[in-house]
């Protein structure tokens, strides 16, 4: 009997001894297998820093936390994604409060990193663009006077919006902006490119336009950057649009383009536009767009391009009689600029007809 306990003793002493050995030999980082938390001794190490960083970052305690944190970083990076979220707070933290210009680029280089490597491990599902564009607006908010980085932000920034489309954050369209602008003043892009990144915010700022207030105030810092570069001029318009105009003159999506970014830049006597509006009108003809080239034309002062057009409009269907009146009114003018005085007197009848007491058409 004895025999045999010693025998037991022996095989639970050997297993128990073998155990030391094959323990360490089994335990693996995160980083090395791929998974969560690791193996073994190093996923029971994971658990325990995730624990400890993420009980100190709750009281604000960075200094304490920041050693857990790295830990965890460093060896099992898929184990959580808002301990990415987490590390960018303080890392920004520690950057604001460094004194040493060379112990900043060292933490900016790290905050990047961060957002790199939450890319590769949590990047996945539609969430890279979300993260590409927080990556350069930090990268801008400290690196802005260094051209290249405001190059490679606003890399990421297009990238993002790309991506997120009508998802995207208004912070990071107001960012590319004026990333693009201050690009442009430094020579690396053409003014061509600063109005095309233009028109891709604007287009999708306009979709969420009435969604929220921070739409309505990000459209106005836009707008507000744009005017004050001095970029988007009449002459700008031209140089982009111009080239594509003969190509998409049957796209109405296309004509809407150049009709809406001229009239906003207050270009609406330039021949382009009246060539869109023009075409606008072959394709989809109707009395308020007549009567829209009409006035268009009288403020170029060819009336009889005019006249043909506001006769266009008094024609249309679906108006109500005063403003049929106003039109009549108004063909009246355009005809007797033309020194057509009988038909003057024919659309100022036509006016007191829908009107009787229009003095004006007396």
């Amino acid at each position: 009997m004895n025999g045999m306990k010693t025998l037991a003793l022996k095989t639970i002493l050997f297993t128990a001894m073998s155990l030391l050995f094959v323990l360490p030999a089994i335990s693996q980082k995160g980083i090395e297998d791929g998974s969560k938390y690791g193996k073994g001794q190093d996923s029971i190490n994971c658990i325990k820093n995730l624990s400890l960083y993420r009980e100190f970052f709750k009281h604000n305690n960075y200094k304490d936390a920041i050693q857990p944190w790295r830990q965890v970083f460093g060896e099992c990076p898929a184990a959580s994604e808002r301990m990415y979220v987490s590390g960018i707070t303080m890392y920004r933290k520690s950057i604001e409060s460094s004194s040493s210009q060379e112990r900043k680029e060292q933490l900016i280089d790290t905050m990047l990193l961060i957002y790199d490597r939450r890319i590769e491990y949590f990047g996945g599902g539609g969430k890279k663009g979300n993260i590409l564009g927080r990556k350069g607006i930090d990268l801008l908010r400290y690196r802005r006077s260094d051209i290249e980085a405001v190059n490679e932000a606003y890399g990421y920034l297009k990238s993002s919006i790309e991506m997120e489309k009508n998802k995207s954050r208004d912070a990071v369209m107001i960012t590319f902006i004026s990333a693009s602008i201050t690009l442009n003043q430094k020579g690396k892009i053409d003014d061509g490119q600063v109005i095309e990144d233009y028109f891709m915010a604007t287009e999708i700022i306009d979709k969420l336009f009435d969604k929220s207030s921070r739409w309505k105030r990000a459209k106005a810092s836009i707008d507000d950057n744009m005017l004050k570069s001095g970029i988007l001029t009449c002459d700008a318009l031209n140089g982009y649009y111009e080239p594509q105009f003969e190509a998409n003159k049957t796209d109405t999506e296309f004509l809407q383009k150049v009709i809406k970014f001229y009239d906003a830049s207050g270009c609406d006597r330039a021949d382009l536009y009246v060539s869109a509006s023009e075409q606008m009108y072959r394709i989809d003809p109707g009395p308020e767009s007549a009567h829209q080239l009409g006035i268009l034309f009288i403020a170029k002062s060819d009336f009889n391009k005019a006249a043909t057009y506001l006769q266009m409009a008094v024609a249309g269907e679906g108006i109500d009689d005063e403003t049929r009146a106003e039109w009549y009114y108004e063909l009246t003018v355009v005809t007797l600029a033309n020194k057509d005085y009988c038909g003057a007197i024919t659309w100022a009848r036509e006016a007191i007809v829908r009107k009787p007491d229009y003095g004006k058409a007396y």
